[in-house]
């Protein structure tokens, strides 16, 4: 691990964000409420002033969609997927800038992030694609002289509520099928996130995206709940983020006719058989657990190896960890950034803390440094029942615990409340695809690290991980339209 952790360039530039951050009814806004943001590897640099939406900046945002709704739903869908291929083309064109803004906003490696804005573009040109796909249906009908079929709607305003660890992907993945299907949105973004917000909604915008559309709302996500998720003209909710917040939303909208998408945590599990490739797997799993400093909701936390390969696997884990390059997120060469705030620094401590308190062996790292940094850390003698095991740490912390065979391995890997994604390291084909059959996760991978998605495909998890309303791919039509069935009956002259 090269021991830069703590170092933050003095050459990077973020412009800095002034206050006006709400962009209702297609126009720039700001409030006298404020909050401001600063730079997770310099706590010292400001990365930005945001506006505080009060409940009359939310109500105009819901009012101004639901005014401009009819008319983009009647635009013709090749004219909205235009709309979605220019934004991609933006995306492309403005990567560096988008990956800067993401780096300052979350601490994310720029490298990653500039991966992260093509991404972001890939997913807005695919979904200008998947308009230009046949909808609907005809079905034979019992009567002679009537037409059976069905078609697509959009559901008309949905609020969007995404989280700070992909300020780019995440938002893309929800705002491009919405908007695509026809629908205008209200998007509440997370805090840390609000200068990739800003930056998204202005090229949406520039696309062409017509005013009252798409509206921003930036601010405290507790204190804005009740405005967003109680309005009347709110149809549909879709969040990423954390089960607790989650099951709020949902409770807060239970009582109406309201369609809810929740992609939640996860506690995601690599299991480690003695036949595998184990200086791949100890490669895929160093990857899937400490790239973006751990902060995906599928990075690896959990690793089930085979006992009689265990003592290898753990050198080489902790090799591939000595090679990651800890430090500056605007510094190319940086492979893991910093934590994404004060408070995600302070929630990783305390599980650190924890570790220590129960005995636990730190093969590797184990301590925080500087500002928001922590170093990537190995765990392994951590008891099942530790919370360790059980909660989403959501930072650079993987765990290991040997098993005596892939029975005991998968039983270990299904005991959790989580169920977003899964790895299984083989060469035996008979037990990857009974793995994929009994593994309880959304997503499987077989050779894999445990992140990692395409935009083509649908994506989420089980248990107490998603609601079951997949994302992405066809799946995400089925959630941002109504299906409407016709009876078309040809009357004779």
């Amino acid at each position: 691990m090269t021991p830069q952790m703590g170092a933050t360039s003095e050459t990077t530039n973020t412009p800095l964000q002034e206050a006006r951050s709400l962009f209702v009814a297609g126009s720039w806004e700001r409030t006298d409420a404020v909050y401001e943001r600063f730079d997770p590897a310099n706590l010292q640099r400001s990365t930005g002033r945001f506006s505080m939406a009060a409940p009359d900046s939310i109500d105009a945002a819901y009012q101004a969609a639901a005014a401009a709704q009819r008319g983009w739903a009647a635009e013709p869908a090749p004219r909205r997927a235009d709309v979605l291929r220019r934004a991609a083309d933006l995306l492309e064109a403005g990567a560096d800038a988008a990956a800067m803004r993401a780096t300052s906003d979350m601490g994310k490696a720029v490298r990653d992030a500039r991966a992260e804005a093509l991404r972001s573009a890939a997913i807005f040109r695919y979904f200008a694609g998947e308009l230009l796909q046949a909808t609907g249906a005809v079905y034979p009908s019992a009567s002679v002289d009537t037409t059976l079929m069905t078609i697509e709607q959009p559901l008309g305003v949905v609020c969007v509520i995404t989280p700070w660890n992909f300020p780019l992907a995440i938002p893309s993945w929800k705002l491009a099928p919405a908007l695509g299907f026809g629908n205008a949105v209200v998007w509440k973004p997370a805090e840390a996130a609000s200068g990739s917000a800003v930056l998204l909604t202005k090229i949406l915008s520039d696309a062409g995206v017509p005013p009252g559309v798409l509206n921003l709302v930036t601010g405290k996500g507790g204190e804005m709940s009740q405005a967003l998720m109680q309005h009347k003209n709110v149809a549909a909710v879709t969040f990423t983020g954390s089960g607790a917040v989650g099951t709020r939303l949902r409770q807060m909208v239970a009582d109406r006719n309201v369609k809810v998408q929740l992609e939640l945590g996860g506690k995601n599990p690599a299991v480690v058989l003695a036949d595998a490739d184990l200086p791949d797997a100890a490669f895929q799993i160093v990857r899937g657990a400490m790239l973006c400093t751990g902060q995906r909701c599928t990075a690896t936390s959990r690793v089930y190896v085979e006992r009689e390969v265990a003592s290898r696997l753990h050198v080489l884990l902790v090799d591939e960890i000595a090679r990651l390059t800890v430090g500056d997120p605007f510094d190319e060469r940086t492979d893991v950034g910093p934590l994404a705030s004060t408070e995600q620094r302070d929630t990783v401590g305390g599980y650190l803390d924890l570790a220590r308190s129960e005995g636990a062996e730190i093969l590797v790292g184990g301590s925080l440094g500087q500002g928001c940094f922590a170093t990537p850390t190995l765990l392994t003698g951590v008891s099942p029942e530790s919370a360790l095991m059980r909660d989403e740490i959501f930072g650079p912390v993987l765990i290991t615990q040997e098993v005596d065979g892939f029975e005991d391995a998968l039983a270990a890997a299904n005991d959790t409340e989580y169920g977003l994604s899964s790895a299984l390291f083989t060469r035996d084909l008979a037990k990857a695809l009974d793995f994929v059959r009994r593994t309880e996760s959304g997503v499987v991978h077989i050779n894999r690290e445990t992140a990692g998605v395409e935009p083509h495909v649908p994506f989420g998890g089980m248990k107490g991980s998603s609601n079951m309303h997949r994302e992405q791919g066809t799946a995400a039509r089925q959630f941002f339209t109504t299906t409407k069935t016709v009876y078309l009956r040809t009357t004779r002259p």
